[in-house]
């Protein structure tokens, strides 16, 4: 029985409400706005590929809104607390020189006191990151997706004047030029699939399309997302405690306490950074959280993929896959291990668009009615978002 049709409850975007979202200021209500709208997108988007293959729209939206708990800051109090769980097992590994120093205070006050006070700026650091990243790709995305339903839907959809419409939009070039060819690749293929009727044909081209924009996507977030694992711990601790310690008039050189304390300072930036690490790999999707740092779960105890992805016979998907992927044709070790190499976040997510494709659940909406009402008129929404 083929499954219901998809409610609309919103309007396709138009290209002036994308702008729009992209001049805001707050980057919390902007974050749910862009997750909203690559819902709304990927909605829309079934009149191109139609309701069984997801675009790339339906995983930017788990992505987008995994992000606003960044953004948000609503990891902040877990990483604080798993921190400074950590700390107090550094601490008793330490030689007695630094709680010396301390004298009174004591080992453990004196520096559980300095990590409270730079929790916030560390995180807006982080925060910063991850929104400039959410913003980045919608910028460019977000406009491309809305052009394409405007030239792929209708009449004269299939034919190449329309192609031409959208492609012509882009940049030609190689992306570590500044060029698009990759979203340029993408577009065709989604193209492509518009004109299709056997099914298999269909999802491989939307999985190409959905694996170049995947593509294209992570090199440009490469910097936010190195930058948000790159948060100044180390700085602002010893900045702080420094500035602690004055106010008690040691009378020791700043010299000695920064060479006592700087090792302590590294080994607790290691500890967040592997901390934030775990936290950014993980993706909220409606029925589960993935962990990205394990394997991606195969879609059934007897298939890693659906049937129409299970053996893929089309020669630049399989050329790309080549490319990018390090176990093919299996979702076993396809685990991320470092979160800042391009290539390690693809290698997994080729996989996660391969098996996760026809996943009707992720049509679901991110947010409430009443939620979406509330940041539609700038206002924070009530509940969990």
């Amino acid at each position: 029985m083929a499954p219901n049709p998809l409610p609309r409850f919103w309007p396709t975007p138009t290209q002036a409400e994308v702008e729009a979202i992209c001049r805001m200021e707050s980057p919390v209500l902007r974050n749910l706005l862009i997750t909203h709208t690559y819902h709304v997108l990927k909605v829309s988007f079934t009149d191109v590929t139609g309701e069984t293959d997801h675009c790339w729209c339906g995983f930017s939206t788990w992505a987008s809104k995994t992000a606003g708990t960044f953004i948000r800051k609503d990891v902040m109090p877990a990483l604080t607390r798993d921190l400074l769980a950590r700390t107090d097992g550094i601490l008793r590994t330490l030689v007695g020189m630094q709680a010396r120093l301390l004298g009174t205070w004591g080992l453990s006050t004196g520096v559980f006191t300095a990590l409270s006070y730079v929790m916030d700026p560390v995180m807006d650091a982080v925060a910063q990151h991850i929104a400039r990243g959410n913003l980045l790709v919608f910028q460019e995305l977000g406009p491309l997706y809305t052009t394409m339903l405007q030239h792929f839907t209708g009449p004269g959809a299939t034919s190449p004047a329309a192609l031409e419409r959208v492609v012509s939009r882009l940049k030609p070039g190689p992306l570590e030029a500044g060029g698009q060819d990759l979203l340029i690749r993408a577009v065709r293929a989604y193209h492509e699939a518009l004109g299709l009727t056997h099914t298999k044909d269909r999802a491989e081209r939307v999985f190409l399309a959905n694996a170049l924009v995947g593509y294209h996507e992570q090199v440009r977030l490469q910097e936010p997302i190195v930058g948000a694992l790159g948060a100044p711990l180390k700085t602002l601790f010893l900045d702080h405690l420094m500035a602690l310690m004055r106010a008690r008039t040691t009378c020791l050189p700043e010299t000695w306490l920064l060479a006592a304390f700087t090792p302590l300072a590294e080994r607790l930036e290691r500890c967040f950074r592997e901390l934030c690490t775990r936290a950014l790999m993980t993706l909220e999707l409606p029925d589960r959280t993935l962990w990205l740092g394990e394997d991606i779960p195969a879609l059934s105890p007897t298939a890693a993929f659906p049937e129409d992805l299970l053996r893929l016979e089309h020669p630049e998907l399989r050329g790309l896959l080549q490319q990018l992927d390090r176990t093919p044709d299996d979702t076993k070790g396809s685990a991320a291990r470092d979160w800042g190499s391009v290539r390690d976040r693809m290698n997994l997510i080729v996989d996660l668009f391969r098996s996760r494709q026809q996943d009707r659940g992720l049509y679901e909406q991110p947010f409430t009615h009443m939620q979406v009402e509330a940041f539609q008129q700038g206002r924070m929404p009530d509940g969990r978002l």
